[in-house]
This record gives structure tokens, C-alpha cells and sequence, in this order.
């Protein structure tokens, strides 16, 4: 069993550290999966137990009902993937930096040898998180740290059920396991944009057949509500992120581009503003247009939902089929990047026309 466990860990470590030059950075990505690794204990167990929080058997449960319908009714590729718990004890699993810098909303890329490159650097401590985006940020990046609940190990290990998925609704919790299945299914190295808004597209499928299948229809007409709301959201950043590239483009002094930069974030929080009223008692996104925004921030945004509109339109060319839909994916997957960016685009077209 260790030996299996160290080989395990190697094969993590160098998947996940393959480009980096730090030992620091390879330490803590080699025992922060290993601690998760080491602490799982078989849901069964977990909900057999007495001690256990009723509040976390009924998670659980809801885990257990999600995992079995997309294994049943989606064939989605969920394997043993869920099967355990780990508490963390803490309320994300790693955080990640992005950064882009002052003037470019170009996230900085990340390479590593299996995960390919990717637009953020993870890790298993705040501290250590914001400890390199200081240094990110000395460089004279824009930088944001984001705490993340989940991560998928691509198949590698079964990912078990954290502590840190269970403060979420029910449905926010069948979305965040719905997306990091997905990734089992299809996952091209170095192509966040493509990966990102793949699982996001899987996500709200399988929400959405979810929900029909529970006969919930209340439940399923606030997702759609909340929906639309974020799509609202996603647009209003796309537009903040059209302009300030157009900014960026234009050769000015870096005290104006500046101020031209302010002048489109602040514009951006006036525009939530109003869309705000409109909604009612709902301000789902108030946080994360109060905190600070810049165009490392500004660029996740982009980073999810980029292709979301070109894999809507290959699913409806799919007639909603799942497994059809990752058929097709898998296929747009062994392309080039160039190649698969133009049929993405096409797609994109289509979905707009329609």
C-alpha cells in the first residue's frame, strides 16, 4: 500500500509541478494531495456513523443521488470518482493566482507535464498563494486569488467529496460535481478556454436534466432565474473586457491608460448597479463587483465562458445527448488548436444566428 502511495504521489507531483523551478512549490502540491489522499474515509462509512452532522449526511446523500444519475441516466464517467469524504478543515480545497499584466488581459500561463498549461497556479495554502502573488505583483501583474472548492485530478486518483462542496445549496452542489466530472470526460493540456467552457456547457445540461428527473419544478425555475442573471453578469464583463482590449491596443501614456481603465471597471460597477434593481432581492454578485477587479480577475470570466455559446450549439446539434455531445467534443479534441478554435468560432456564429 505505500509503495502504491508513493508511486501514486510521484505521478501526482510530476503532473503537477512538471514546470515549475521552485522545491517549495513542488512540496506543498505533493502533501496537500497526499493529506487528501490519506484522510478519505468511504461515504458508507461516513453515513453509518453516528457522530456524523446531519446537516453533512444529508450532502452526502444529495452526492450520492447526483453521482448515480450521471452515471445512469448522463453517462458521464464517474467511476469510483465521490465514493469518499475528506474534511480539509478549512473552507477551500487549493487557491489560485492568475495574473495578467497592467495593460493586456492576456492571463499569464502556467505550464505542467500532464495538465499541459493553464491560466492559474494552484495551491494548498492561502498563505502560499498570496505569498506568490506578491511576487506576481512586484513584477508589475495584476494579480487575484481565488479560493476554490474542487479540482479534478483527471482520473488519476478518484477524487473524493470535500467538506468544502457541502456549504453549497443542493443544486449548486450537483453543478460544482456535474462540471468536475465532465473533465473527466474530455480535457485537452493546455487549453483552459476550451476545458472551462466544456464542463460549464456539461454542467448546466446536466442541471437541467437533473432537475426534470426530480420533478422539481420551483427549484428548477430559480436555477434558470439565477441563470440568467449570471449570463447577464458574463455579458456586462465581456463588454467591460471588449473595451479595455480596444484600450490596450492604443499606444497612450501609461498615466492615461490608467486613468481609461478605472474609468471602464467603474463603468462596469455602474452598469451591475442598475441591472441590480432590476432583479429584486437577488445580488448574487454584489462581492465580487465590490472587491477589486483588474484584469487578471476580468480575465476568469472570459477564461469560463468563452466557448460556452459554440458547445450550447454542438449539444442542440446533438438533440441534447450527453454522450453524443462528448463524442463530438473528444473529436473537436484531436484537432490542432488553430483548427479547433475556427470550427469553435463557426459554432459560435451559429449559435448567435439561431
Amino acid at each position: 500500500m505505500a509503495k502504491r502511495l508513493g508511486q501514486a504521489m510521484l505521478i501526482f507531483a510530476l503532473a503537477m509541478t512538471g514546470g515549475c523551478s521552485t522545491l517549495g512549490y513542488y512540496t506543498q502540491a505533493v502533501m496537500g494531495q497526499m493529506a487528501i489522499l490519506t484522510h478519505r474515509r468511504p461515504i458508507d462509512r461516513v453515513l453509518a456513523d453516528p457522530a456524523t452532522d446531519d446537516a453533512v449526511r444529508h450532502k452526502l446523500g444529495v452526492t450520492r443521488d447526483v453521482c448515480g444519475f450521471a452515471r445512469e441516466k448522463l453517462g458521464l464517467p464517474v467511476g469510483d470518482a465521490y465514493s469518499d469524504y475528506v474534511d480539509v478543515g478549512r473552507p477551500y480545497v487549493v487557491w489560485n493566482v492568475f495574473a495578467a499584466p497592467e495593460f493586456s488581459l492576456s492571463l499569464e500561463s502556467f505550464c505542467y507535464l500532464i495538465a499541459g498549461c493553464v491560466t492559474y497556479r494552484g495551491f494548498f495554502s492561502e498563505k502560499g498563494a498570496r505569498a506568490f502573488a506578491e511576487t506576481m505583483a512586484a513584477k508589475g501583474d495584476d494579480v487575484f486569488v481565488g479560493g476554490v472548492a474542487a479540482y479534478s485530478t483527471l482520473g488519476w486518483f478518484d477524487d473524493p467529496v470535500l467538506n468544502t462542496f457541502l456549504t453549497r445549496s443542493d443544486e449548486k452542489l450537483a453543478a460544482l460535481l456535474f462540471h468536475e466530472l465532465a473533465h473527466k470526460a474530455v480535457y485537452i493540456p493546455g487549453d483552459t478556454a476550451f476545458n472551462e467552457s466544456f464542463a460549464t456547457t456539461i454542467e448546466r445540461a446536466a442541471l437541467r436534466q437533473w432537475f426534470a428527473a426530480r420533478a422539481e419544478p420551483e427549484a428548477f425555475a430559480e436555477y434558470l432565474a439565477r441563470d440568467a442573471r449570471e449570463q447577464q453578469v458574463v455579458r456586462l464583463i465581456k463588454a467591460t473586457n471588449e473595451r479595455l482590449a480596444a484600450l490596450y491596443e492604443q499606444d497612450l501614456p501609461a498615466a492615461v491608460m490608467r486613468t481609461k481603465k478605472r474609468a471602464a471597471i467603474d463603468d462596469l460597477r455602474a452598469r451591475y448597479a442598475a441591472l441590480r434593481e432590476s432583479w429584486g432581492d437577488h445580488d448574487e454578485f454584489r462581492y465580487w463587483m465590490e472587491t477589486g477587479i483588474n484584469n487578471a480577475k476580468l480575465g476568469t470570466v472570459a477564461t469560463y465562458n468563452d466557448w460556452v455559446d459554440s458547445f450550447t450549439a454542438l449539444l442542440a446539434q446533438q438533440d441534447g445527448s450527453l454522450p453524443a455531445f462528448i463524442d463530438k467534443v473528444r473529436e473537436l479534441g484531436e484537432l490542432g488548436k488553430d483548427e479547433r478554435d475556427r470550427r469553435l468560432a463557426s459554432l459560435a456564429t451559429s449559435h448567435t444566428r439561431e
